[in-house]
């Protein structure tokens, strides 16, 4: 893995302010500059425009909903009581299609002109991700015209539907397979441009099967298939902790984590949330202490005495240098777990990747394995019925995918665990049961400016996803 350079980044986003500038012949052109750069050169900064789309506003509002933090002050306080509102989305849709998604189209289109098919493979997997994501939280979204700004001169994208996004993820991560597992083109290598596996075309294609059994997963309500296809994935899977697909972040000022700018920032804005905090508690968790901070609380005079205030967010995932996680090997092997308990019935392989699941999270985390924990979590064998094995499965999951994106969202609507009793205040004009959401509103700036193709302009917050029926 590699850190991020940011130097590179503004000089790429700078090329592309220059080169919209207008014609003077040689009078003005700067030799330093060059007037075009190969699809290699613009990777970094497609790669950190995702990790940013990612692992910012999505993990905090999924992990809002999910109990995970709780919102204490401004508009985290609003979403953390479901009163999110659509001038809120912009940022998020500004920082997936802008961001990453324009980047990575054209990193995809340039790779394709140069005959580059590694990079074209690698590029797809993160478009399939990108895009993918951004419907889990919205639905239906603009994907086959989205990027025709320049091209065709189209700035009002129609919106594809959700079950035609999912058919287009698992498409181009077919074909990311089939480029990868080629001839790498006559077009420039993917190599050290690429920041996240250095180029490793093997670890590309695990992520890309990775990825396959995480969205056959999501629709596990719809495709009586869903969980036999997320199987069939796993075994060309990531298969150890050193293959998870993660964004590392660097350590200088220019490099840092999202969740880390966001504590700088705005800092006070966000704690841990006591459903997550008890939970671990009540469980003895070994990773309690890289997730969580106690803040004791201090007397008239200044002074610290022994009782807990409140609980701060912990290091590990908002470290400067922090990562952004994708997917990881325990995601894969709780995907096991799930998939053989309710296609296969079999508790006893169930049990086995379950325990998988959580020792590979434990070893990453904290670098050393509590068997007792494991066992204890793990055992599916004295449960009385599936419904209580997936509950264990998926609580375990919701715990080693903290700050993982939006699987832990996805999974409890999909799934109804971990089970959680909705905020207090949490009834609003768009959120009139007052239960947890089960979509985000879309952005302002799409109402206004393409109101014609937005699908719903005041949404309840109900409103049922295709692979959420």
């Amino acid at each position: 893995m590699k850190t991020i350079k940011y130097k590179m980044i503004l000089g790429i986003t700078s090329l592309a302010i220059l080169t919209g500038a207008c014609e003077f012949g040689d009078t003005n052109v700067n030799p330093a500059i060059p007037a075009d750069v190969s699809a290699q050169a613009i990777v970094p900064a497609a790669q950190t425009g995702l990790a940013f789309a990612v692992g910012g506003e999505m993990v905090r509002i999924s992990g809002l909903f999910m109990q995970q933090f709780e919102g204490i002050n401004a508009q985290q306080f609003d979403n953390y009581q479901y009163l999110v509102k659509a001038s809120d989305m912009d940022g998020v849709w500004r920082r997936v299609y802008h961001n990453s998604l324009n980047p990575l189209v054209t990193v995809l289109r340039k790779a394709q002109d140069e005959d580059s098919k590694h990079t074209e493979g690698m590029v797809k997997v993160l478009i399939a991700h990108g895009i993918g994501s951004l419907s889990d939280m919205f639905g239906d979204v603009p994907y086959n015209d989205a990027f025709e700004g320049l091209t065709e001169n189209n700035f009002f994208p129609t919106y594809d539907e959700q079950e035609d996004v999912y058919t287009t993820v698992q498409t181009l991560l077919d074909e990311a397979i089939m480029a990868l597992e080629g001839d790498a083109g006559a077009g420039p290598a993917l190599g050290a441009d690429d920041l996240m596996y250095g180029g490793d075309t093997d670890a590309w294609i695990r992520v890309a099967h990775s990825l396959k059994a995480k969205y056959y997963m999501h629709t596990s309500k719809v495709d009586a298939d869903a969980y036999s296809n997320a199987l069939s994935e796993l075994g060309d899977g990531i298969s150890s902790n050193a293959e998870d697909f993660e964004f590392i972040f660097g350590s200088g000022p220019n490099e840092a984590n999202p969740q880390y700018q966001f504590s700088q920032d705005r800092g006070g804005n966000i704690q841990m949330d006591d459903t997550f905090v008890r939970l671990m508690l009540d469980l003895d968790d070994p990773r309690y202490n890289a997730f969580v901070v106690p803040i004791l609380q201090e007397d008239d005079n200044g002074v610290v005495v022994d009782t807990v205030f409140s609980f701060d967010v912990g290091t590990y995932y908002s470290m400067i240098n922090s990562p952004v996680v994708y997917m990881s090997y325990a995601e894969m092997k709780f995907i096991e777990a799930e998939a053989e308990l309710m296609e296969n019935g079999d508790i006893t392989a169930a049990e086995v990747a379950l325990q998988d699941a959580i020792t590979a999270s434990l070893s990453k985390i904290i670098g050393s394995v509590d068997a007792a924990y494991v066992v204890a979590n793990s055992d599916l064998q004295s449960l009385t019925d599936d419904e209580a094995r997936l509950g264990q499965i998926m609580t375990q999951k919701y715990i080693a995918l903290y700050s993982h994106g939006l699987e832990t969202w996805t999974d409890f609507r999909r799934t109804g665990f971990p089970d959680l009793t909705p905020v207090s205040g949490g009834n609003n004009a768009f959120n009139l049961n007052g239960e947890i959401p089960r979509r985000l509103p879309y952005p302002q700036t799409e109402i206004d400016l393409n109101s014609s193709n937005v699908p719903i302009t005041s949404p309840d917050f109900q409103d049922r996803f295709w692979w959420d029926q």
